[in-house]
C-alpha cells in the first residue's frame, strides 16, 4: 500500500519545485538579457566608432584632394611652356583630382561603403595621372621639372588617402 505522505509531498513539492525553476529561469533571463543587451551596445559603440574614423578618413582625403587641386593650379604659371605630353599629364592631373573630389564628396553623402567602386575609379586615376607626369618630367628641366614633381608627390599623398578611405 502506498504512503499517505508521498501525494502529500507531490501535491506541496511540485509547486515549491515549480517557484524554485522559475526564480531560476527568471534570474537567469535576467542576466541573459543583460549580457545580450552589453553586447549590442558594444557593437553600437563599435560601429559608430568605425563610422567616425570613416569620416575622419574621408575628410583628411577630401582635404588633400583640395590641396591638389590648389597645388595645380599654383604652379600651372610655374610650369611655363610644356609639350603636349606635360600639358596633358597636367590637364589629367587636374582631371583626376576632380573626379578624386567627386568621389570623397559622394563618399561623406552616402558612406564610402556605397562609394567604393567610384574611390577606387579615383584612386585608379589619380595613379594614372602620376605616372604621366613622372613620364612627362623626363622632358623637361628646372622649375617645370619642379613643379611636375610636386604635383606627382601631392597624387600620391592623394592615392594613400583614397585608398584609407576606401578601406
Amino acid at each position: 500500500m502506498p504512503s499517505p505522505i508521498r501525494p502529500r509531498l507531490a501535491r506541496v513539492g511540485a509547486p515549491v519545485v515549480a517557484v524554485l525553476l522559475t526564480v531560476g529561469l527568471a534570474a537567469c533571463s535576467d542576466a541573459d538579457i543583460d549580457d545580450a543587451a552589453q553586447k549590442a551596445k558594444d557593437a553600437a559603440s563599435q560601429a559608430q566608432s568605425a563610422v567616425d574614423d570613416l569620416k575622419a578618413q574621408v575628410e583628411d582625403a577630401k582635404a588633400e584632394a583640395d590641396a591638389a587641386a590648389q597645388k595645380i593650379t599654383d604652379l600651372k604659371d610655374q610650369l611655363g611652356d610644356l609639350d603636349a605630353k606635360g600639358d596633358k599629364a597636367v590637364s589629367d592631373a587636374q582631371a583626376a583630382v576632380a573626379d578624386a573630389q567627386a568621389a570623397l564628396e559622394k563618399a561623406k553623402a552616402d558612406g564610402a561603403a556605397a562609394s567604393q567602386q567610384a574611390l577606387s575609379d579615383a584612386q585608379a586615376q589619380v595613379a594614372d595621372a602620376q605616372s604621366e607626369l613622372d613620364a612627362a618630367k623626363a622632358n623637361v628641366t628646372g622649375s617645370a621639372a619642379d613643379g611636375l614633381d610636386a604635383i606627382s608627390q601631392q597624387l600620391a599623398t592623394l592615392s594613400d588617402k583614397l585608398d584609407a578611405a576606401g578601406s
